[in-house]
């Protein structure tokens, strides 16, 4: 592990659900020198959608570090680490009754110290944004309906804050066969101070990304997850929440 990167993360049930679907993990890979972050939000009612969340992470974490995938560029091994969990959910749906039509967000974050770079690739409306020179850049684009909506200039930020589409997505995790990530083609060449922001759609939902801006600023990541989380319940807190968050220290 390196002393100059921090990393928090929490996940919360919310106010209004009584199960947490959403899921996240973190790994450090000595070896390879590359960090791992993954965080993922179910969906499909009962227990299903924390089944397809945690499938997400877990097939993600073992095939991203797996032995036969380690030679090949890190971009790759991200889009068929993701590929993988499609898979994996959507036989797992297919073979039991009661998780028929589950599925899953997933957002993933490799940074390699070493070399400098990061590394990401996403499905659905989890999101990882970067603060760096004072502003905050989201990574990410949304794979939603409202998202369309955006780009085709027929509503605005404002509008798709409480969009009643908002949980519509155009792309998912083993809602079908075969999926088709979304990876940064280039690496981001990481610097002192950075900050990488990974969540789900409970934050982003509630909370704008000038807010995250502000709190990721303003506190170290354990206690800036913990006052995100905060926030989107003070806010109603309908949903799941998940934050992590990578500080690459001076």
């Amino acid at each position: 592990m390196h002393r100059n990167i921090i990393i928090a993360s929490r996940t919360d049930t919310g106010l209004e659900r009584t199960e947490n679907q959403d899921a996240c993990g973190c790994w450090y890979e000595e070896s390879s020198d590359t960090y791992l972050l993954v965080v993922a939000d179910g969906m499909g009612g009962a227990a299903c959608g924390a089944v397809a969340s945690q499938l997400a992470v877990q097939v993600i974490y073992e095939r991203f570090f797996s032995i036969a995938e380690r030679q090949l560029p890190c971009a790759e091994r991200l889009a068929r680490a993701i590929c993988a969990a499609n898979a994996v959910i959507h036989q797992r749906a297919e073979k039991e009754w009661r998780c028929h039509g589950m599925g899953s967000t997933c957002a993933v974050l490799a940074v390699i110290p070493s070399v400098k770079r990061a590394y990401l690739a996403h499905v659905g409306d989890s999101r990882i944004y970067l603060i760096r020179d004072n502003r905050i850049a989201r990574l990410t684009r949304d794979h939603s309906r409202v998202q369309r909506l955006l780009d085709d200039g027929l509503i605005t930020e404002e509008e798709a804050m409480n969009h009643p589409d908002s949980n519509l997505l155009e792309r998912s995790l083993g809602h079908r066969a075969t999926v088709l990530p979304e990876v940064r083609s280039e690496p981001i060449e990481i610097s002192s101070g950075d900050i990488f922001v990974v969540c789900t759609d409970g934050l982003t939902s509630l909370v704008r990304d000038e807010e995250i801006f502000e709190l990721a600023r303003q506190y170290p990541p354990q206690p800036a997850c913990d006052a995100l989380i905060a926030l989107a319940n003070e806010r109603s807190g309908p949903d799941n929440i998940t934050v992590q968050i990578m500080q690459i220290a001076g």
